[in-house]
């Protein structure tokens, strides 16, 4: 009986740790997804300060009219850069406990299933058949 508590203490903490894998991958997405619309709301602002520019005739970011609507989306696109270099330490985090939960994951179920008695073996099992 010994024995099969020890497979349900096995079976869970795998259980345990694909969800903590699942819920790593996620973070990840995320992550990558959030760079990604950084990065297009910087090419976005790029466009517009420069079409600001084109507009006013004035590149000059130190010319008494340069206008205020491109110095504050300048401002903007320097926060999401900023935002940009934080979320990635954030994203090589994520993806190095993920991999991290892969590797004791793979561990886990290998030693579970050498752990398995006979009789649960998938070739067991068909002989029952």
């Amino acid at each position: 009986m010994q024995h099969n508590s020890k497979m349900h203490d096995a079976n869970q903490l795998v259980r345990r740790k694909q969800f903590e894998a699942s819920e790593k991958e996620r973070r990840v997405t995320f992550f990558s997804t959030m760079i990604s619309d950084f990065e297009k709301m910087i090419v976005n602002l790029d466009r517009q300060i420069a079409a600001e520019e084109v507009l006013t005739r004035i590149k000059d970011t130190e010319h008494p009219q340069y206008s205020i609507f491109a110095k504050a989306a300048a401002k903007r696109r320097q926060n999401l850069l900023s935002s940009v270099a934080h979320v990635r330490s954030m994203l090589d985090v994520a993806r190095r406990k993920l991999h991290e939960l892969t590797v004791q994951l793979r561990d886990l179920e290998n030693n579970q299933s050498r752990l398995a008695p006979a009789s649960s073996t998938p070739d067991a099992i068909s002989a029952l058949r």
